[in-house]
């Protein structure tokens, strides 16, 4: 594992105090749990993530560039996580508001992906006992239930092209829009890939919960109508949730975003089109079915006007 520490303090509506490490931290177990537990944090985290790749721009967004310098020319990471911290401090100097902190960097592997962390924490004085006297005393810990500036990226996955190499903690809108320009994610306006993990993930839910038909006609629908509801805006994962789930809707945030699905995206409501459901009216017929039962259970024939449904039992009492 590589693991470095730097400083970039910062109050607001103040300047910037930056300082580097010269040499990276040998890791022990200390740095070991530290990364275990910020893991577990991130992944668990009450907001969520968010998922993309990078911008392709790395004269605007030079963070990609940097690691890939790194991981390209025998994997200098101190140079890489100094030139990464010098990045966000550019940008924090272009933010009255905003406030600084220490800057991890850790790259690591887990369950044989190659793994890069890098997050913001601050360090407050908080109460603890003296075992001696059994007194208060003041000690600095860290912030850690305060993970809202962190990214994940998987080398690994960057390196072979797939989709969304990068997570980010979805913290306050001001705080993660110039973190996640600090770590140039692209979020993609319409996210196919997304979609069709959300269709795939609630179909599977649906089904592992036992969901009669009724009940999943009910939750494509609505969730159709959810998508159709935030027309260019991003949909909401934990909303998603309350809509598929309502008694276990945390649970199915938690396992939803730890799969892959990011805590809000871009839908492609032409990927959910196997939910649409096709509405005929006249006065002596109505029709209503979904539209992934075409060609298979429901046979139209456009030219003959006719329309055949396969497996259809009717009770003695309806064909009286």
């Amino acid at each position: 594992m590589n693991f470095v520490i730097h400083s970039i303090f910062k109050e607001v509506n103040s300047p910037v105090n930056e300082r580097y490490r010269e040499e990276l931290i040998p890791p022990t177990d200390e740095e070991t749990e530290f990364v275990d537990k910020v893991t577990k944090l991130f992944r668990k985290h009450q907001s969520g993530r968010v998922y993309g790749g990078f911008e392709s721009d790395t004269n605007a967004y030079a963070f990609s560039r940097l690691l890939s310098e790194c991981v390209n020319n025998g994997g200098d990471f101190l140079a890489f996580s100094k030139a990464a911290a010098a990045l966000l401090v550019a940008k924090l100097k272009g933010i009255p508001a905003a406030t600084g902190g220490y800057f991890f960097a850790a790259r690591f592997s887990e369950a044989s992906e190659d793994l890069l962390l890098i997050l913001m924490l601050r360090q407050e004085q908080e109460h603890a006992i003296d075992d001696e006297t059994l007194t208060l005393r003041r000690a600095a810990a860290l912030k850690m239930e305060h993970l809202d500036l962190a990214a994940r990226i998987s080398i690994s996955d960057w390196q072979a092209g797939k989709p969304e190499p990068v997570s980010v903690v979805r913290g306050r809108k001001e705080v993660s829009d110039y973190f996640k320009s600090f770590i140039g994610l692209h979020e993609p306006r319409t996210n196919t890939e997304g979609t069709k993990k959300l269709k795939d993930f609630i179909e599977r839910w649906m089904e592992a919960n036992d969901y009669s038909r009724a009940k999943r006609e009910e939750v494509r629908e609505r969730v159709l109508d959810y998508a159709k509801e935030r027309k260019d805006q991003p949909v909401e994962l934990k909303i998603v949730a309350s809509i598929v789930d309502t008694d276990n809707h945390q649970k199915f945030f938690t396992d939803a975003n730890e799969a892959g699905l990011g805590a809000e995206f871009h839908i492609d409501r032409r990927s959910l089109s196997p939910w649409v459901r096709v509405i005929f009216n006249d006065s002596d017929i109505k029709l209503n079915f979904s539209r992934r039962l075409l060609n298979k259970r429901v046979r139209y024939d456009k030219a003959a006007k006719t329309i055949l449904i396969r497996d259809i039992e009717l009770s003695e009492v309806d064909i009286r």
